[in-house]
């Protein structure tokens, strides 16, 4: 029994020993790789961070999309600068409905800008608006020269025409200073098609030698006007103008608003049609200076002419057919007639009633040469 006894404990005794060493070993694996597992889990989880393929919603963009985002930011910043350019290159070429080279024409391409005509249009391409109150910016200068036949009254308000010759010059410099035959507009302010700013004008000598109807009601010096104008265009056919200004040196004395709507009918080629409204107010200094009789000067005519007083009101109204034959790059032939309605209380007068006639006609045409500077060339 003690043999047996002593033979068994032994055997149990190794097989304790093989167990512990197998459970000892498992353990040391285990815990080498539990130790491996904390120490790698964190550059895992990095690189599943940096993964590209991972969602923006949890980690945000990855450096190709926000690669591709600046790509598409700086796209839409050069196309918004080529687009501001060009609205504000187009932006209210306004000017005067009797600028007649320079406000519609056929329409130019990148390559042509001939004469910086007013942008209306099919090939304009609804263009000419810019969107932000903003200084005008200067770009480059438009001068138009031209001469031509005009038949109009020797005097406003005369029954006698005469033929003339009229030589012409319109200037744009650098899309900040208008001038034309009714004075010069500097256009300081603009936006959404809209322009205003200062205006002047010098209105011509009128004197008494001119027709036997002035004669006794003397001369009536150059007069310096001075004031400002708000101009538009709206349906891309239309440009509306007015002005309102007043003498500060000699002449008249007097305050003048004109109004002007002026209208695209058609352009066809070379070809284009315009027509026009216009209405003219005057104060009291301006009507008396031209259209009243005051005792003295009816004494002088030796009572020719009697006593007439009027007051300020709307002067005329009248309208304009203008065409625009573009020849080559830079002549062009502008023919136009005008006509003017004398309102009643000026037409009374006696110089009007007596001598003249509230119908007022003026015909013409120009031969025009345009230039271009500091822009697409000459």
């Amino acid at each position: 029994m003690q043999k047996q006894g002593s033979g068994v404990r032994p055997m149990m005794g190794v097989s304790m020993r093989k167990h512990g060493a197998r459970s000892g070993l498992a353990a040391a694996i285990l815990a080498a790789s539990a130790a491996n597992l904390a120490l790698s889990a964190p550059a895992f989880a990095q690189r599943q961070i940096d993964d590209p393929n991972l969602s923006p919603m949890l980690f945000g963009p990855t450096k190709e999309e926000r690669r591709d985002k600046l790509r598409q930011d700086q796209r839409e910043q050069e196309e918004a600068a080529i687009l501001t350019a060009e609205q504000e290159r187009d932006a209210n070429e306004l000017d005067d409905p009797k600028t007649r080279p320079l406000i519609f024409g056929e329409g130019q391409t990148d390559e042509d800008l001939v004469g910086a005509r007013i942008t209306l249009g099919p090939k304009d391409q609804n263009r000419n608006f810019f969107g932000a109150l903003n200084f005008l910016i200067p770009d480059e200068t438009n001068l138009s020269i031209g001469v031509g036949p005009q038949y109009q009254p020797d005097y406003f308000g005369s029954d006698d025409y005469e033929f003339s010759a009229d030589p012409q010059v319109y200037v744009k410099f650098r899309n900040f200073v208008f001038l034309d035959d009714d004075g010069a507009d500097f256009g300081i302010i603009g936006f959404s098609r809209f322009r205003a700013g200062p205006s002047i004008k010098i209105r011509g000598r009128r004197d008494e030698d001119e027709n036997p109807a002035l004669e006794g009601l003397g001369d009536v010096d150059m007069t310096f006007e001075l004031g400002g104008f708000v101009a538009t265009t709206f349906l891309d056919r239309f440009a509306f103008k007015a002005k309102a200004r007043h003498a500060i040196k000699s002449g008249h004395h007097g305050t003048v608003v004109d109004g002007y709507l002026t209208a695209l009918l058609f352009r066809a080629g070379p070809v284009s049609l315009a027509a026009g409204g216009q209405a003219t107010w005057v104060d009291d200094n301006f009507a008396d200076t031209y259209f009243s009789i005051s005792p003295e000067q009816s004494l002088n005519t030796g009572g020719r002419l009697p006593v007439y007083d009027v007051d300020s009101g709307f002067r005329d109204v009248g309208g304009s057919v203008n065409a625009y034959i573009n020849i080559g790059d830079r002549w062009s032939l502008n023919p136009y007639a005008t006509y003017q309605y004398v309102f009643r209380d000026y037409a009374r007068s006696p110089i009007i009633a007596d001598y003249g006639d509230r119908n007022q006609f003026t015909f013409g045409f120009h031969i025009m040469r345009e230039f271009t500077f500091g822009g697409t060339g000459q």
